[in-house]
């Protein structure tokens, strides 16, 4: 049975990968996704006031969704790489530790991919928007990607940082089926908590001004996208070790 995100597909077709990158690119590529972006952002703004739903720093809201959330997620892949070495070295290591492995894998490269990619695209966020009371206008991926702006490194709002560590979650699917280790659950139940916490983290930050929709759905796309790779590289190695141990067992 395939782990890629719950879907049946049969062995190795890869269609899903497929899937994600065309969706990034749509959403890369088609300029009109912006009037939506600004639309929504509007709820956000009040344009009499000047001010976000949200305040940019300080707070109870911030504390919990942004430095407490942050925060709690760096201290518990590093506690879950600590207790999966220790694990390791006194039981064994199984086919269950290399799943978890993977999970911490995805859940560190979600997030260090959505802000590398902050440093070289040079796109502004909400606030920074003269149409959102801003003092400067705005540039989107789209004006990037058909040059239309000129890159600025001060400019690092595409796509979410922030929301990416809650995606880096999805890595949580490679548990699905981890005999002894968990309960066994349909297998869409182990994207609910990325989604959850990847969304509420992307809905604070819409909220403060600090990103638009398109940029936390960018997000989503590249946490989905980290942890289908993640899959198919367990199954690879699965299948060989398994036509390894065939072989051996032949001879």
């Amino acid at each position: 049975m395939s782990l890629v995100p719950g879907w049946r597909i049969a062995r190795g077709s890869g269609w899903e990968i497929q899937l994600l990158l065309g969706l990034l690119l749509i959403l890369i590529a088609v300029p009109v996704w912006h009037r939506l972006d600004l639309a929504l952002a509007e709820l956000f703004h009040d344009s009499t006031a000047n001010d976000w739903l949200m305040p940019k720093e300080g707070g109870l809201a911030h504390a919990v969704l942004y430095t407490g959330a942050r925060r709690l997620l760096g201290i518990g892949g590093v506690t879950a790489a600590l207790l999966l070495a220790w694990s390791g070295w006194r039981r064994g290591w199984s086919e269950n530790h290399s799943r978890m492995a993977l999970v911490i894998l995805v859940l560190a490269l979600t997030p260090l991919a959505a802000n590398l990619l902050k440093q070289v695209t040079g796109v502004s966020c909400p606030a920074q928007d003269v149409l959102l009371g801003g003092n400067r206008f705005g540039v989107t991926i789209w004006d990037r990607l058909y040059a239309l702006a000129p890159f600025e490194p001060s400019l690092r709002c595409w796509p979410a940082g922030h929301a990416a560590g809650g995606f880096g979650l999805f890595g949580l699917t490679l548990l699905a089926g981890a005999s002894g280790w968990v309960a066994p659950l349909p297998r869409w139940l182990f994207y609910a908590p990325g989604m959850a916490t990847g969304w509420t983290m992307g809905l604070y930050q819409m909220a403060r001004g600090q990103h638009f929709l398109t940029h936390t759905l960018a997000s989503m796309l590249i946490g989905l996208l980290i942890a289908t790779c993640a899959c198919r590289l367990y199954e690879s190695q699965r299948e060989k070790s398994f036509s390894a141990a065939k072989a051996e067992a032949a001879s």
